[in-house]
């Protein structure tokens, strides 16, 4: 094809003109930097240079003046418009100053237009946002502080050697179930609790204050290396500490009006260390949410301004020039947000329900909301998942191409299911994002074929169809 077939008629605003001649500005937009005494500059790059276009066009025919006056009226309309440009196709721009409009006597029926355009482009305006995980992060250090200064009020100063005596063991057994519920979960945190087990016949009896106490206990969590493990260590992590703070063995025992004054003096501090060990590990808790991987499975890592997550190098044409859909495998899921955020939730209610303490209730309330909008933040931009089981053996990109009817998504769906293999996808349940799901399975799925089917395939894609419709896809 000849490069005059393939221009294009121009006009703008829909009213048509002829095209005499046309240039057009592009580039970039830098600036120098000379220094002296130094023989080399530094160019800083400013971003695109704005595209400009000076076009030198005409309208010819019986009726020129009528062309000129419709043309006329378009250009001087405000805002943007639709240019058809000979060359470049279809472009948004702006009228560029003024136009000239000239006719010349030998050139009967014919009217010349000087004009300029200028691409629209956009307006955008700062935007701001809450930094929720470090509003949370500090709130996490708002309730350590408060936990030490309730920890003001425990003291054994004047009770009997047994009482004490028997405070130390309670505060023992309490300090050996956090060791053996950490066991399984972070070896780190286990043989610190053991080492703090020992610890507590010189950290608890007068003079001591207590807060070395709290220091030691805050220390002890701090202890293992779950920062180092993946989203699922964190979120197991995250609740353990719930369950421990909500287990039966740290519960406050009831002081009552019938009791000694040494039995009601012993539970007394029995229940400031119990209290002490449950909002300390509460805290351990929501603060691993803040460590969580942000998710970024919605937009690609160039357009989220993290770093790009490690895919693996499939090759089709399908994928050419299409953009990039990456999801972070060490993002948690959906599903596991839920279940944290429920479970920290509970813990927390339980824990305000049972502290005596106003400073702490209210730091306590104030890590809930924090704590919530942080999860409702992740949530918005984590996918839902549903579990479909595939009709046989194929390569990541004809699957993803059938189900999303994008190819591009094949990256997405090899990270989530970790397949080790992008061109044999296994025969085993795989978890697919919701996210333009639903609706392209119940365009493919007939309602006749999906109550008649005789295999398994419609069959499974009803599966999916149902479960991704009452997720509210």
């Amino acid at each position: 094809m000849a490069w005059k077939d393939r221009l294009q008629n121009a006009s703008f605003r829909g009213v048509p003109f002829k095209v005499e001649d046309e240039d057009s500005t592009g580039g970039r937009r830098v600036e120098t930097h000379e220094y002296p005494n130094r023989d080399k500059p530094y160019t800083e790059d400013l971003g695109k240079v704005t595209f400009r276009s000076s076009i030198t066009a005409y309208v010819i025919g019986d009726d020129c003046y009528e062309q000129r006056d419709a043309l006329k009226e378009a250009l001087n309309k405000s805002g943007p418009g639709t240019l058809i440009h000979p060359s470049f196709g279809e472009l948004s721009v702006c009228v560029d100053g003024e136009i000239r409009i000239s006719t010349i006597k030998t050139e009967g029926r014919m009217v010349r237009f000087d004009l300029r355009f200028v691409e629209e482009g956009e307006l955008s305006y700062p935007t701001s946002g809450s930094a929720t995980a470090q509003v949370l992060e500090s709130s996490c250090s708002a309730l350590d502080g408060c936990i030490s200064d309730a920890f003001d009020d425990f003291g054994m100063d004047g009770l009997a050697d047994f009482i004490q005596g028997d405070v130390i063991g309670q505060a023992g057994e309490m300090v050996g179930y956090v060791s053996n519920a950490m066991n399984m979960v972070d070896e780190g945190v286990s043989a610190g609790a053991r080492l703090l087990q020992g610890d507590i016949s010189v950290l608890l009896p007068p003079p001591s204050s207590g807060k070395g106490f709290i220091e030691s206990l805050q220390k002890m969590w701090r202890t293992g290396n779950r920062l180092y493990g993946n989203a699922s260590d964190l979120i197991t992590m995250a609740k353990t500490l719930s369950g421990i703070s909500l287990g039966k063995d740290l519960a406050p025992r009831g002081v009552w009006k019938t009791d000694s004054q040494s039995t009601r003096s012993k539970t007394e501090q029995r229940n400031y260390v119990a209290s002490a060990i449950r909002t300390t590990a509460l805290s351990e808790a929501v603060y691993t949410v803040t460590s969580l991987p942000a998710p970024s499975a919605i937009t690609s890592a160039s357009s989220s301004g993290q770093s790009p997550a490690i895919v693996a190098n499939v090759s089709h044409p399908a994928l050419n020039n299409a953009p990039t859909n990456t999801v972070t495998p060490d993002a948690p899921s959906w599903d596991e947000l839920t279940v944290v955020r429920d479970t920290l939730n509970q813990a927390i209610v339980k824990e305000m329900e049972r502290t005596t303490d106003d400073r702490v209730f209210t730091a306590l309330r104030r890590l809930k909301a924090d704590l919530n909008a942080d999860l409702t933040q992740r949530l918005r931009q984590t996918d839902r998942t549903v579990t479909v089981l595939p009709i046989g053996i194929e390569p990541a990109v004809v699957l993803a191409a059938r189900v999303y009817d994008d190819a591009s998504r094949a990256s997405e769906i090899i990270q989530r299911n970790g397949i080790a293999h992008p061109g044999f996808v296994p025969l085993q349940p795989l978890k697919l994002s919701t996210r333009q799901l639903a609706w392209r399975v119940i365009q493919q799925v007939d309602q006749d074929q999906l109550y008649t089917a005789k295999t398994s395939d419609w069959l499974r894609w009803a599966i999916a169809v149902e479960k991704a419709c009452s997720l509210g896809f």
